[in-house]
């Protein structure tokens, strides 16, 4: 992932992740005052959805390039470049959106999160999980990021001693003009490393996705997020 390197262009090519956030705020609101802190908090998409239901918010992210755009997007929470997989200081509430499926280990994270809330402190979660872009995945194979489904995050967060009060998956089908525009959409916003392929093996992927997910507009590709309203043991 290249957060840092496509803050730029974050926004512009980030739509899924933006609706996502604001399904999330929207799934379990806080209340008007509640302190909250984000993790992975980008340039605030799930930062504006809290400050508009009236809470007080300290957003984080491990980017620099991204917490200095989010300053400007939503002026009103406190920001600081924070590297969320490591220890975290105390909180009453923690909030976080498309980052926890990045760590190696998820639920020594989750651990942390926990040890930093009080008993009954709340997590409010969303997280990227299977079947999401399962049309690009079936043609070039996982990559280094290890796709979970519903069921199995489910179980990381019982294992970091969190309860889940309410979850649910939120799916979209996302149009493309073509393969290639959803290559670049990906780039743009980050999530891509470094080229794993020749480019004569990119090409053929590219053509291979334009014929077998064809849309009447382009092409399509899924995006699923689990959604979580949980709380510290």
């Amino acid at each position: 992932m290249r957060f840092d390197d496509h803050a730029h262009s974050y926004d512009q090519h980030a739509a899924p992740q933006r609706r996502f956030a604001e399904a999330l705020a929207a799934f379990a609101p806080f209340h008007l005052g509640d302190r909250v802190l984000e993790l992975g908090a980008g340039t605030g998409f799930l930062t504006n959805a809290l400050l508009a239901q009236g809470a007080s918010v300290e957003a984080t992210d491990n980017s620099p390039a991204m917490v200095a755009i989010g300053k400007i997007n939503a002026p009103t929470a406190v920001w600081s470049v924070r590297n969320a997989f490591t220890k975290i200081p105390p909180t009453p509430a923690i909030a976080s959106s498309g980052l926890l499926h990045w760590a190696a280990d998820p639920v020594a994270v989750l651990k942390d999160w926990h040890d930093a809330l009080p008993k009954n402190g709340r997590l409010l979660l969303g997280v990227p999980c299977d079947p999401c872009l399962y049309e690009l995945r079936d043609l070039m194979g996982e990559g280094p990021l290890r796709w979970r489904d519903e069921t199995q995050w489910l179980q990381i967060l019982s294992h970091a001693r969190f309860e889940v009060k309410a979850h649910g998956v939120l799916e979209s089908e996302e149009i493309y003009p073509s393969a290639i525009d959803l290559f670049r959409a990906l780039h743009g916003s980050g999530v891509t490393g470094a080229l794993r392929m020749s480019p004569g093996t990119l090409r053929a992927l590219i053509r291979d996705y334009d014929r077998l997910h064809p849309k009447a507009d382009g092409v399509v590709a899924t995006w699923a997020w689990l959604l979580v309203d949980a709380v510290a043991l």
